[in-house]
């Protein structure tokens, strides 16, 4: 009778014979609940680098158990203690072992048995402690021999108790562990990050980028005023090389009568003011440095009312490169009466700016703004900028040119600074260049582009700045003037 009820209801009566044969297991492992928590599934753990061969047998104690089930609440662990109860469920209803790994090695798992617990034998111990109770229950468990007793935690204190009592133990490596979860600050970052992708998702991207075209740092110069007796000097060299161009003469029909004044103007203003200003005409010279700038939506979404804004801090900006007379302004050129003919722009109504079309709002005129305006600038859509920055050598540095970008359909302005790294050299005029015998003594950093554009006759990239009001524009066809660089 008791025979057919024990194979009829296995566990029922166990007490009275064995659950397993420990022989045909090369290790015997009791867990504590912290292997259970806070290692990787026991069914994934790398049961290889602990024996190689197998089969291992894992035993889980009734504190261990009672110290899992009670974590199934818990908002950390609860999921965890619930996985490891549906592992262990089916040991714990036949009372035999459950294969949870074929391996190799192969693994099972089953709920350990201990005898009553003698607490007098271990009077160093408290019963009330967990870790002391885990010990105790391994110490008492049945079916294994003492000597075939394997402690499997990471913690140090059962490890200690256990080593008192003869209990060997091997401490669980930390890459068997299961990642450490995120603390609730990591999760807000966590959560705030997928959040800005979702809004970023739903508006316009724009990537910006600015190269500067020269290396960095630059050497720009503030450069000393003339001494009088220098200006004295210059403008006699002026006037000398640039005499009237009059023709007085009784058979000249077309005489420009307005001429003499317009002369008179130049050498009693113009080259005195020339004078007076081309240490500040070459620091502009020797201080433009020449960038691209690119605007690129790579988005999923076209951005509307597109608003692009540059701000050069200790300088201003450009489409082209500004020339200033630095070896004197040329006299001025006798009217014809084709002189009085001349091309109004205003006269031509301006076409309607395509939805599509960058419009500039607000210059490049060698100001620090540039403001740029689209309507419509679509998605997977660039474009480009060719500038020149012209830094003021007596402003701390670094120079910056400051970005901003913004849309209707954009949340807030999209800013980024771009840096360019120069040094300030104090110098005299006479440093650079040669004024009396006209020519550079240290080369403008532009001056390779400057040669070839003049050589190419582009003047659309060439700004000519006239003094005191006086400005002579190059004709195509002529060789010499202002345009021409003195070598």
């Amino acid at each position: 009778m008791i025979q057919w009820l024990n194979h009829s209801i296995p566990g029922t009566l166990v007490g009275m014979e064995s659950a397993f044969d420990h022989t045909k297991y090369s290790s015997i492992i009791f867990i504590d609940s912290m292997v259970a928590l806070e290692g990787k599934p026991l069914e994934t753990m790398p049961w290889h680098e602990l024996d190689s061969t197998g089969p291992v047998l894992v035993l889980v104690v009734p504190q261990v158990n009672s110290e899992i089930d009670k974590r199934k609440r818990d908002g950390r662990l609860g999921k965890r203690a619930r996985s490891f109860n549906r592992l262990i469920s089916p040991a714990a209803e036949t009372g035999f072992p459950h294969r949870i790994a074929n391996g190799p090695p192969a693994v099972d798992i089953a709920v350990a048995r201990h005898t009553r617990l003698d607490w007098d034998q271990h009077d160093d111990l408290d019963r009330d402690e967990g870790d002391d109770r885990v010990v105790v229950q391994i110490l008492h468990a049945r079916d294994v021999p003492e000597e075939r007793k394997l402690l499997l935690t990471n913690d140090t204190n059962p490890i200690a108790i256990g080593s008192r009592h003869g209990l060997k133990s091997w401490r669980m490596p930390d890459h068997w562990l299961l990642d450490p979860e995120p603390s609730p600050s990591d999760k807000e970052v966590v959560r705030l990050k997928a959040r800005v992708r979702e809004l970023e998702e739903a508006q316009p991207s724009m990537e910006v980028s600015l190269q500067f075209g020269l290396a960095q740092p630059q050497t720009v110069f503030r450069i000393e005023p003339m001494s009088d007796d220098a200006k004295g000097a210059m403008a006699s060299r002026v006037i000398r090389e640039n005499p009237s161009q009059e023709d007085d003469s009784p058979f000249n029909f077309r005489r420009d009568f307005s001429y003499d004044d317009r002369y008179r103007d130049y050498r009693t203003k113009v080259v005195p003011a020339y004078t007076a200003s081309v240490h500040r005409f070459l620091e502009v010279h020797y201080a433009q440095v020449p960038f691209t700038f690119c605007l690129k939506n790579i988005g999923n979404l076209q951005a509307e009312s597109l608003v692009l804004r540059m701000v050069g801090r200790g300088g201003s900006l450009h489409d082209r490169f500004t020339c200033y007379p630095i070896f004197g302004p040329p006299a001025p050129k006798p009217r014809t009466f084709l002189d009085g003919i001349r091309f109004d722009p205003n006269s031509i109504r301006p076409s309607n700016v395509g939805r599509h079309e960058m419009q500039f709002a607000v210059g490049p005129n060698r100001s620090p703004v540039i403001e740029i305006h689209c309507a419509d600038f679509r998605h997977g859509r660039s474009w480009k900028f060719e500038g020149i920055a012209t830094i003021d050598p007596h402003h701390d540095g670094p120079f910056v040119v400051d970005v901003e970008v913004t849309a209707s359909n954009m949340r807030g302005i999209q800013t980024k600074a771009f840096d360019f790294a120069f040094t300030a050299e104090v110098v005299k005029i006479g440093d650079l260049v040669d004024l009396l015998k006209p020519g550079y003594k240290i080369p403008i950093p532009m001056m390779e582009r400057l040669t070839a554009e003049i050589t190419a006759k582009n003047w659309d990239w060439i700004e000519v700045v006239g003094v005191d009001g006086f400005e002579e524009q190059p004709d195509d066809d002529d060789e010499d003037g202002e345009m021409r660089i003195e070598n």
